[in-house]
């Protein structure tokens, strides 16, 4: 008996799912600035080079392809950024898999039983800070993604887009701000300080003020699901099946914008 209770004591716990990112604080804002500056430079690029392709009519309305390209550029300069950046700290500890992560049908039902939870908080949160931003005189200004998809386009702008929104985006923002930020704030901060710091610069990363609250409930909850599982396909699980929601919301009932 004695024995049985001494292999169960707290020594014994299971390792952490999420290893520790073994960086220093002064590289970890080195890779923040790092991220941020290639977003800015990567999305006037594919901007540019959009534009130059196109030749627009200075008169007429800006031609989507270019607010597209620009958004493109913004992600893959983000996972630009990750990458380069773990290029020039091979030497510091960086391991994406984890000896203690779920197995990928494990993760993918963490990352939707996460989003079942994130869904109905969100809409209600949505709901009270819209609210809130209205009575305060703030007029909601729509966000390039939706706008292009309620713009519609030709057959491959809309695919374009319906990629961006599914597939690149949930995979480039995951690396970044559950593969790295919040994975180095786990072991330095308070969970809850780490949680809602990842999720405050995921929601400023969106750069609007009436998607700020919601975004931060799911941004929190992403955290959460990475978190339980060890795999970056929680999240990115999650957030693809909530971009896709979205967008058929948008498509389907677009009084609801």
């Amino acid at each position: 008996m004695l024995s049985e209770s001494l292999d169960n004591t707290p020594s014994q716990a299971p390792a952490p799912k999420l290893a520790k990112w073994e960086i220093s604080g002064s590289d970890f804002g080195i890779f923040v600035a790092l991220l941020f500056s290639c977003m800015v430079v990567a999305s006037a690029i594919f901007g540019n080079l959009a534009e130059w392709i196109i030749k627009p009519d200075p008169e007429a309305d800006r031609p989507m392809l270019i607010s597209l390209a620009e958004n493109l550029g913004m992600q893959f300069g983000m996972l630009a950024a990750f990458l380069a950046f773990l290029k020039i700290t091979y030497h510091q500890d960086f391991t994406l898999v984890s000896p203690n992560r779920a197995p990928i049908t494990k993760a993918i039902s963490i990352g939707l039983k996460w989003l079942l939870i994130a869904y109905p908080i969100m809409i209600g949160v949505n709901l009270l800070s819209r609210t809130i931003l209205n009575a305060q005189g703030f007029e909601q200004v729509i966000q390039d993604p939706i706008r292009m998809v309620q713009e519609g386009g030709t057959r491959l702008e809309q695919g374009v887009i319906y990629a961006m929104i599914v597939l690149v985006a949930p995979i480039c923002e995951e690396f970044v701000f559950r593969g790295a930020i919040f994975r180095y704030l786990h072991h330095r901060l308070p969970l809850y300080g780490a949680i809602a710091l990842s999720a405050a610069l995921f929601a400023l990363l969106h750069s609007n003020l009436y998607s700020f609250a919601p975004l931060m409930v799911i941004g929190c909850t992403l955290a959460l699901a990475y978190r339980e599982s060890g795999s970056l396909v929680s999240a990115i699980s999650f957030h693809a099946a909530f971009n896709t929601i979205n967008l058929l919301l948008i498509l389907l009932f677009p009084e609801l914008q």
